[in-house]
């Protein structure tokens, strides 16, 4: 940051999401006369570099994020980035505190009992959303996350020449990213944010505008593409041609077949929509859901959209986060940004996190 944007009090973040499949990197500065998007990235990863929320390959990780940086800006230094997997857990309670008591202590120590993890190895934060002062009741969202696997990141990007100045959550940058497109309008009903990564798909759920909880489901684009590469005899790079509307002699598939599988795939992602789904009914008197928007890779997939519209009969949207982004057209070069946009949900929304400039 030059001395003109600090007399300015303009600030750029970067969000730095680091995916099983792939890294994103987003730099936005926040000026008077709204967010630009300064630089941003995608660069696939080695096979098997991360799995699960593990790093197997460290050096490569390390070699991939700096090419990344590089690419997209060397000034990079400090960047913001998240968490997401079995590594990590969110939950909200409700429970009483005396005002004589200590909230936090109680707050922490409840947190703790309810945590599948051993309280030594997680790191714990909460936020109250709501307090009830006739009641001296509370409703706490609470986050615990894994010591060493926190540590293991945090290192590496410090091996990486990097300074994670926020660890934030995925869910959370989704949330923030999609009021950030949404303009700040608040939806009302039940809002399912489904964000279908490589290995994995976490779908966020809102509630009239307030974060509601998060579960992870088990099908995401791997699972498409095993499907089309079991059933179609096809290499896993036809595979992914086809799962992004590639079209040509290499991928010349009867497209109805295609589809067939497509759908197939998709019925046990809606699966595991419907089980997330039925958590969210227990706890809120809600049976239908209002509205649905795609983020990540499998946003893309041929039909996804429209599938899902009419097996969860709703509105399905596919998430758009440069829709309020300033940026030189040329910073994609010959890349169509609509055609990638989705991909940088989480990275946007870490981007659009305040951090404090010394």
């Amino acid at each position: 940051m030059n001395l003109f944007q600090m007399l300015r009090g303009e600030s750029a973040t970067v969000g730095l999401d680091i995916g099983n499949h792939s890294l994103k990197l987003v730099k936005i500065r926040n000026t008077k006369d709204g967010y630009f998007l300064e630089a941003c990235g995608i660069k696939e990863l080695p096979a098997g570099t991360i799995e699960g929320s593990e790093i197997k390959n460290r050096n490569a990780l390390i070699d991939a994020i700096t090419t990344l940086v590089n690419q997209c800006d060397p000034r990079i230094v400090e960047v913001v980035v998240s968490m997401s997997g079995h590594g990590i857990i969110s939950d909200k309670f409700v429970f009483k505190i005396d005002p004589a008591e200590n909230a936090e202590e109680l707050i922490l120590w409840e947190a703790g009992q309810r945590s599948p993890f051993d309280v030594d190895d997680i790191t714990l934060d909460y936020k109250i959303l709501h307090r009830n002062v006739q009641t001296n009741e509370v409703e706490v969202l609470i986050i615990a996350a894994k010591n060493q696997i926190m540590q293991n990141y945090i290192d590496l990007l410090y091996d990486a020449g990097l300074k994670p100045v926020i660890v934030d959550v995925d869910a959370f940058a989704i949330t923030n990213c999609y009021a950030f497109e949404s303009e700040g309008k608040t939806d009302r009903g039940t809002l399912a944010l489904l964000n279908i990564g490589h290995n994995l798909t976490s779908i966020t759920f809102i509630k009239d505008g307030v974060y509601h909880s998060m579960r992870s489901i088990s099908t995401a684009g791997e699972y498409f593409s095993k499907t089309l590469q079991r059933n179609l005899s096809i290499s896993a790079e036809t595979a992914a041609g086809l799962l992004k509307g590639k079209s040509g002699a290499d991928t010349a598939y009867n497209p109805s077949l295609v589809k067939q599988n497509v759908e197939f795939a998709a019925e046990e992602l809606s699966a595991g929509i419907d089980l997330a789904f039925s958590y969210f009914k227990s706890s809120e008197h809600s049976d239908v859901i209002d509205k649905i928007v795609i983020s990540g890779g499998g946003a893309y997939i041929p039909g996804i959209a429209q599938f899902l519209e009419r097996r969860h009969e709703t509105t399905v949207a596919i998430s758009n986060p440069l829709n309020r982004l300033v940026f030189d057209p040329d910073l994609f070069g010959a890349v169509n940004p609509q055609s990638i946009a989705a991909i940088l949900t989480v990275a946007t929304g870490l981007a659009l996190r305040k951090v404090s400039v010394l």
